[in-house]
Formats: C-alpha cells, sequence, structure tokens
C-alpha cells in the first residue's frame, strides 16, 4: 500500500513539474509582439522566438505587427455645397508600439475605425463637390493627417488611406451626364469651325494665286483632264479667252475634233 501511494506521489510530482516546465515556455512567431504582464504590470516586450514567462504569475498579450486594413464602405458625407455623397474608403495601418497599444486604448481596430469614420465626414465637409472629385488624393492625405495624430498616442501608425469610391445621387448624375454630352458637342462644334477657318485660308490663298492667267489655265486643264476620265460622259464646257489664245490654233484644230467625234457619236 505504502508502495503504491509512493509510486503515486512521484507521478503526480513529475507532472507537475512538466507542466510547470512546459506552460513556462512560450514561442513568438516573427510578425508578432508579445506583452508580458506580472502582476498586472508591463514586465517585457517578447519578439520573436522562444522565451520564458513564470507560470501563474505572468501573462501574455499578442500583437499583430502586420500591415492591417479598415474598410469603410458605403459611408455617407455631405460636401460643402450640400451635396450628399456616398464615399468608400480604406485606411493601412500597422502597429509600432505594442506597450502603448495595450495600455493607452482598449479596441484599437474599433476606434482606428470610428475615428476615422467621423473624420471623413469633418474632410469632405470642406470641399465643393467639383473640387472633392478633382481632388481625390488630397482628401485623401488630409484624412491620413487626422486620424494619424490621434493614432500615434495609441502606439499606431497610419501609413496610408485611400478613396475607392465617391457615389453621387442619381439625379446628380444625369446632370453630370447631360453636362459631358454638352461639353463633347461645344469642343466638336469648335473643332469643325477651326478646320473650316482653316480651309478658308487655304482657299484664299489658293484664289489669290490663280489671278495669274498662267497659273489659272493650268488650274483648267487640270480640270479638265479629272472630268474627262469617264468616256461615257458627254462633257460641255466654256474656256477662258486667254485659254483659247494660249492653246493657239493647234489648240482650236484639236478641241474641233473632240467636238466632231462626240456629234458623230
Amino acid at each position: 500500500m505504502e508502495t503504491f501511494l509512493f509510486w503515486g506521489i512521484t507521478i503526480g510530482a513529475v507532472g507537475t513539474i512538466i507542466t510547470l516546465a512546459l506552460s513556462s515556455v512560450y514561442v513568438v512567431e516573427q510578425w508578432y509582439k508579445a506583452v508580458i504582464l506580472r502582476f498586472g504590470k508591463v514586465k517585457l516586450v517578447s519578439t520573436a522566438g522562444m522565451h520564458f514567462k513564470i507560470p501563474f504569475v505572468d501573462s501574455i498579450k499578442r500583437f499583430d505587427m502586420r500591415m492591417q486594413t479598415i474598410d469603410m464602405t458605403g459611408q455617407s458625407a455631405i460636401t460643402k455645397d450640400n451635396i450628399s455623397v456616398g464615399i468608400d474608403a480604406v485606411v493601412f495601418m500597422k502597429i509600432e508600439d505594442a506597450e502603448k497599444t495595450l495600455l493607452n486604448i482598449e479596441d484599437y481596430q474599433e476606434a482606428v475605425s470610428k475615428f476615422a469614420q467621423t473624420s471623413i465626414r469633418d474632410v469632405i465637409g470642406q470641399y465643393e463637390l467639383d473640387t472633392l472629385l478633382a481632388n481625390r488624393k488630397e482628401v485623401a492625405e488630409k484624412l491620413k493627417t487626422i486620424v494619424d495624430q490621434l493614432a500615434s498616442s495609441w502606439g499606431i501608425d497610419i501609413t496610408k488611406t485611400e478613396l475607392q469610391d465617391i457615389s453621387l445621387p442619381s439625379d446628380m448624375k444625369r446632370a453630370f451626364a447631360v453636362q459631358a454630352e454638352s461639353e463633347r458637342e461645344s469642343r466638336a462644334i469648335n473643332i469643325k469651325a477651326n478646320a473650316e477657318l482653316e480651309a478658308s485660308k487655304k482657299y484664299k490663298a489658293a484664289a489669290e494665286n490663280l489671278k495669274d492667267p498662267n497659273a489659272m489655265q493650268l488650274r483648267t486643264l487640270e480640270t479638265i483632264k479629272q472630268v474627262s476620265k469617264d468616256q461615257s460622259n458627254t462633257i460641255i464646257f466654256a474656256l477662258p479667252t486667254e485659254t483659247i489664245a494660249g492653246a493657239g490654233i493647234t489648240g482650236l484644230a484639236a478641241m474641233a475634233s473632240v467636238r466632231s467625234k462626240h456629234l458623230q457619236s
């Protein structure tokens, strides 16, 4: 009986020792930091690797040090010119000081999300709609600065904010579509008017050149050549006296021959 009692106590003691030994060892992954609390006070901050703690005395709080995102979809805001818009934004953040995060904020993700939602409404209210649509990066940078000022006291760094989408009311979308169509039509009219103006300048220059009788004759002969390519047509034209005089007797005889052939056909 005493032997069984001895072995029972021995096995229990060994089991207790093994349990205490195992509970005194903890491993921190490379992307985590662990804050060790001893009697409710911060004792140390452990980095990656195997570490030891006092069983039943030390407790561990782990913090993910990787980049984290907070999605802010469907946020509503009113611009400076009283137009309601929907905002889809995202906040990128990292924990820089795990001890400060543990001591200064209970739920840092929820806190950053709520503060960013409030801040984005304040920022949007500083811009008119046209300016807001044209300056998304500026708005996102201003939002980052505002949120980062508070989050830094929690040991959190706001690395970047982005405005993913700005949704407009349906009536505003129709108004913008009409405006865009009007602008396209206006540009088309201007382009056509400029083209006609340039063409008129070319015609005017050509008319000045054709005041020379020789140039006029060459142009007339070129026109005759172009329109006479189709032999099935009968062409009747009047030549200027300068052209007839320049052509001479040979030219008149040739034209008379052509006329005779047309009459015979």
